[in-house]
């Protein structure tokens, strides 16, 4: 027994689809080929089936013909809304951008630090870094610029300012210069003649015509054509007048440093200038050396409060300002004027340490500063050793090319 069929309201139609409640041999004709034991179909029927024959063909062969044209550019506005597109055919293939470019900006010319080699050592690898203690003088820097000796220049007159009132003789006495001279230096003036404080006196006028020049060794030397070392700014002038001369080339040289420290540090302590060496050089005691012009005794930087007088003290670790020590050295280096410098080798590790600790210079770089933590004598580096160094720092300069008669060991 064949079940019935289920009733037109258990069917489901499609969403937008309207179901008929006609019997469904009384449903208007469609077109389509009758079901088997259907009607006979009729001749508009086969015309509307050849017709669509006929357009599917031909829709065929229109797209085989297509196949191979090429397709059409897209028009600017075919649809609403699109963006306008360029022309594919008349662009050219652009370059792939540069990372981080801006496309507004004109191309430049590649770093030369980019196209070179990879180095680890960071931005800066491009060129080499100079190492510390063969830099020259920074920018700024009254030694910019000047080659040593012959740019540095010494001053034409010396005078002293008499502080607490006295005479020509008294001044003539303390720079041991002959009293005949020191008239001819000071016309008008009395030689006897008690002068008010702040009177200057003459003691020193360059003569064209003589040299001035180391002779030999500064251990058993002399000099000639010797000038007394000049006040200024950045120093103390500490020594007797008469232990205070020098070749010009040292006066010149040392000024013009303690000048430059007073520019660095106006607001620190003054560097006190001790003996250098007698007007005709020789034995200059308590020393074995300073006895031809080219040696000069300063004073190491000290904490200081400012109140106490500031004068020689032997240094020690709760004394000495090793950071400003280390500018005063590198600042005399900058000259290229120095031979030698002579450091106690105690201070020297004073000196050592704190380079270390701060990353001053590497041991390497201080292997050629110092002979810490070598023995005394070894090499030949800047800084050695010499005993009596304790309370003050001894300063040699080199000989000059135009000193044919000087001598260095």
């Amino acid at each position: 027994m064949n079940p019935s069929p289920p009733d037109n309201d258990d069917l489901e139609s499609p969403p937008g689809t309207e179901v008929s409640d006609q019997p469904a041999d009384e449903l208007e004709d469609d077109g389509l080929a009758p079901e088997a034991g259907g009607r006979r179909p009729s001749l508009l029927s086969l015309l509307l089936l050849l017709a669509g024959a006929v357009w599917i063909i031909v829709a065929l062969i229109k797209i085989s013909g297509r196949s191979d044209e090429a397709v059409p550019p897209l028009a600017v506005g075919e649809s609403a809304g699109a963006s306008e597109l360029p022309d594919l055919d008349d662009t050219p293939e652009p370059a792939p951008a540069e990372p981080d470019t801006d496309p507004q900006q004109a191309p430049q010319e590649p770093n030369s630090s980019e196209t070179g080699p990879v180095s680890d050592r960071g931005e800066d690898a491009s060129e080499p870094e100079t190492p510390a203690n063969q830099r020259g003088p920074p920018a700024g820097s009254l030694l910019v610029g000047k080659r040593w000796p012959q740019d540095y220049t010494a001053p034409e007159v010396v005078e002293y300012t008499i502080k607490r009132g006295g005479s020509m003789k008294v001044v003539a006495n303390l720079y041991k210069i002959f009293h005949h001279e020191i008239e001819s230096l000071n016309p008008g003036v009395g030689l006897e003649r008690e002068l008010p404080a702040s009177t200057k006196i003459t003691v020193y006028r360059h003569n064209p015509a003589q040299a001035s020049e180391s002779i030999d060794y500064a251990g058993a030397g002399s000099v000639i054509g010797a000038m007394p070392m000049v006040d200024g700014p950045g120093r103390v002038l500490k020594h007797i007048p008469w232990k205070g001369w020098a070749t010009r080339t040292t006066v010149a040289t040392l000024d013009l440093v303690l000048r430059e420290w007073a520019r660095r540090y106006p607001d620190r302590q003054p560097i006190l200038v001790g003996n250098m060496s007698a007007r005709n050089g020789g034995k200059l005691k308590p020393h074995s050396s300073h006895q031809s012009g080219r040696d000069a005794d300063l004073s190491y930087p000290q904490i200081w409060d400012g109140k106490e007088e500031l004068n020689w003290r032997k240094m020690n670790a709760q004394n000495l300002d090793c950071e400003l020590t280390w500018a005063l050295l590198e600042l005399l280096r900058e000259t290229g004027a120095m031979e030698v410098v002579f450091i106690d080798s105690k201070l020297q590790k004073l000196l050592y340490d704190h380079a270390i600790a701060n990353q001053r210079y590497t041991k390497a770089e201080l292997a050629k500063w110092m002979e810490y933590p070598r023995s005394p004598g070894s090499g030949s580096p800047l800084i050695q050793h010499h005993r009596g160094h304790e309370d003050h720092i001894h300063i040699r300069f080199k000989c000059t090319a135009a000193e044919a008669r000087c001598k260095s060991r």
